[in-house]
This record gives C-alpha cells, structure tokens and sequence, in this order.
C-alpha cells in the first residue's frame, strides 16, 4: 500500500528481486512504485480521509478481484498511515489473504502516545517525565511550580516530531497549550526535554519475541531541528533491547515495529523510551542496505507464519537522501532560519555577479554582502567536512537497476517545492 512512498518502493524491491509479483496501490496515480521494474501492476482506490468506510470497501472489493487463483501465498502490506485502520478492520481481508500489520490491540496499548504512557509506567520502562493535563487547565496551573525547563508540547497521534513545541518557561507552556486545545480540541502531552541524541530501532517480533533488529542514528536531519534523519549510522542495537523485548513481549507484538529513543551514552544513563511507531519508518533503505530485510522477513512471517532470524546488521553503514542532506548540512553550520535565508540570498547574488571564481571566493564575497555574524571561513570548512563524511553514504534513493522511478520520485520534490514540506512518511524517523 501507499505506492507513492519510497517506503513502499524500498519494499517492492526487496519482494520483486526475489521473484514475488508485486501489486502496489495508493489513492494517487503516477506513484514512485508504479513505474518501478519490481512492480507487476498498480491501482487507485478511494482515499483514506475524505470517508474511511468507502476506502475500506473500495480496497476489498478491488484485492478481491485480484486474488490469485492458482494458490500462491497472497498478502496486504500496510506501509504508513493506513496501517491502523487496516488493523482495526482486519477480518474484512483475514479471510481471503494473509495481512502484515500487528493486532489491534497491542497497537492500542502503544499507540498514540498517551497509550503508550500508561503501558510504559505500569510496566516501569525509563521514559522522560510526561504529564498529561485535563482540559480545562487545572491542572496545568499545577504544575507551574514542577516543571524543569524546556519542556515539549507534544501531540498525542504525530510522528517524525511533527507540532512538537519546545517552551522555555511557563508562560511559553500555557500559550503553547492553548494554542494547541483550540487547533485540535484535545490538550497535548507535556514532557520534560531529554538530554541526547535520537535513536532509533527497528525490530520484527514473532509474537512478542525477537526476530531481527537493527538500530540507527541520525546524523543530519530536514528540517535540521526535529525533521527526519537523511543522513543515518547504523549503531548497536544492544543498549534499547531490554526495554524494547520487556514492552514488546508484554504486548505480544506480531510484526514490525520502530522505537524512538533519547540517549546520551557519554554520560552514562539509560536510553529513554520516546516513541512507538506500529508501522514503517522512513529509514527502511538503510535497515536493509545495513543487512536486515525488514520487508522479506515480515512477507516470511504473514505467509508463512514463521521468519527466519536476522543476521546482525552491520555497524558503521551510512547511508543519505541525495541533495537534502547537503541541504541540511549547510543549514546547520548558520543559527538561526532567518540566518540561512540571508546566507541564501547574499549567495545567489554573490554568484552571480562573478563569472569564474572558486568556492572559496563565493565564499569570501558572500561573508562581504551578510551582515548577520556568520564565520564564512568556519562554514566553507564545516561544508567540506560534511561532503567528505557524506561521500561514501550510499543513496537511499536512485537504484542503477530501476532507472525510471525517477519518475515518481517527482512526487517527494514536487511535495517540497509546492508546500514548502516533504511528505509524511519521508519526516517519520
């Protein structure tokens, strides 16, 4: 499902390569997976938001029809949004194909947020302090004189750090807060601001027990503050195990599964759990380019009933999004976004005003026109060492075997330079 993503794409390839005809669907046409090689075919159905009963009947009548009639094993791969209500309806598909999403009650004990809040505190896992206040604010008044700043304002159903605000004192909470119940009529999660770096760990379980994992971090994000990770680092997964099996075997987890945590290992306290996401990750090309085939593994286990267990991933591998990790790289070496548009502009003009000239005199002319305190000799170097630490990461992007998803890789910048954002699943973790 969701032929649009490059999710889905990184799943058709590993399917296709090993001789699995691949039907993929999305309520768009001209997606990135119909025109890959991998895929046999692709079709519309009604959208998921406008009336979900419509898509849901739509979406089965359709897989109907295109049910094999020859006994091959026939599975439905829900990849991102769509994946919860394909779990809360799924006897409607049960019985005709095998369907790779977890049960609808071990999502419900994780998902949304507040949801897993109540499973983490029975179950004693390390998570940041979080409060989750009524919504008539009395509660929140309460806490004026407990909360230890910052702290994040953060939506119960988000992913990918999406309408998290980041306050600096009190008042900064309560218009933070405010502003978030009358936008969504709901009050938001309040948590205590986690010290670290993100991590992030991805695992299949076969019924609340371990069958593969892998677990990365992200070296450069877009946008650079709480964006998805485009350049990423394959980590021991070691460390987030114990409370990932404690959650998962609880829960009786069936499926794959990512886990966002916060961790500061030079200081040595424990990861905090963040984040549980019951679906597909936006780092799935890594996953598989670092050794574990999350995709193959998850097909083994709906048909099958049983997957094989992964070999370890391998530690150190890198990989990028081609163009917005430089993006990101440049962004990061300037303070503030006011600051990076200046920088933009003095650069354009600064370029085109000469007609030979080396980066480094682009460079100095730009540090004449920007008066805003940014070092341009700090910056030209922190560029280079970015581009040589990002030369060997391998594209998650452009396959040499598959030349013409090209095509539908238009869709992610299409979606940048028309909404100013990528889409959903490409700012998920």
């Amino acid at each position: 499902m969701y032929g649009r993503s490059l999710i889905s794409l990184v799943i058709a390839h590993s399917l296709g390569k090993r001789g699995i005809e691949v039907i993929t669907c999305d309520d768009v046409d001209l997606t990135a997976c119909s025109f890959s090689r991998y895929v046999r075919r692709s079709f519309v159905h009604a959208p998921i938001d406008r009336n979900p009963q419509r898509f849901l009947d739509d979406l089965e009548t359709r897989l109907r029809k295109l049910r094999p009639t020859d006994g091959r094993p026939y599975a439905l791969i829900p990849v991102f949004r769509e994946t919860t209500i394909i779990a809360s309806n799924r006897e409607r598909f049960a019985g005709f194909m095998s369907v790779a999403v977890p049960p609808e009650q071990s999502i419900r004990a994780v998902h949304p947020k507040d949801s897993l809040l109540r499973t983490a505190r029975r179950l004693g896992l390390p998570v940041p302090s979080t409060w989750d206040p009524d919504g008539d604010g009395e509660e929140l008044h309460h806490l004026a004189e407990i909360l230890r700043y910052p702290v994040l304002i953060k939506p119960r159903d988000e992913v990918g750090g999406r309408g998290i605000v980041k306050c600096h004192s009190f008042p900064e909470v309560q218009v933070a807060f405010a502003r978030y119940r009358q936008e969504r009529g709901e009050s938001p999660l309040i948590q205590e601001y986690a010290a670290g770096e993100d991590y992030c760990l991805t695992v299949l379980y076969d019924r609340g027990r371990r069958i593969a994992d892998m677990a990365y971090r992200n070296l450069y994000r877009f946008p650079v503050e709480s964006g998805a990770g485009i350049v990423r680092e394959t980590v021991e997964s070691a460390p987030f195990l114990e409370t990932a099996d404690l959650l998962m075997r609880d829960v009786q987890w069936h499926g794959i599964v990512e886990l966002d945590f916060r961790w500061n290992p030079a200081v040595g306290t424990e990861p905090l759990l963040i984040e549980v996401n019951p679906r597909f990750w936006a780092g799935l090309f890594h996953s598989v380019e670092s050794g574990v085939d999350f995709p193959w593994l998850l097909y083994q286990l709906a048909v099958e009933g049983h997957a094989n267990p992964s070999s370890d991933a391998l530690i150190g591998q890198r990989t990028k999004v081609p163009g917005l990790w430089l993006l990101s790289a440049i962004h990061d070496t300037v303070a503030s976004d006011a600051g990076f548009e200046n920088l933009r502009t003095a650069w354009q003009e600064a370029w085109s005003s000469q007609n030979e000239q080396t980066g480094r005199d682009v460079l100095h002319r730009v540090s004449g026109i920007l008066d805003s305190g940014v070092d341009i000799r700090d910056t030209y170097d922190t560029i280079r060492s970015i581009l040589r630490e990002g030369r060997q990461a391998k594209n998650d992007v452009f396959f040499r075997d598959d030349p013409l998803i090209l095509l539908g890789v238009f869709f992610v910048l299409g979606s940048l330079i028309r909404h100013g954002k990528l889409p959903p699943e490409m700012r998920n973790r």
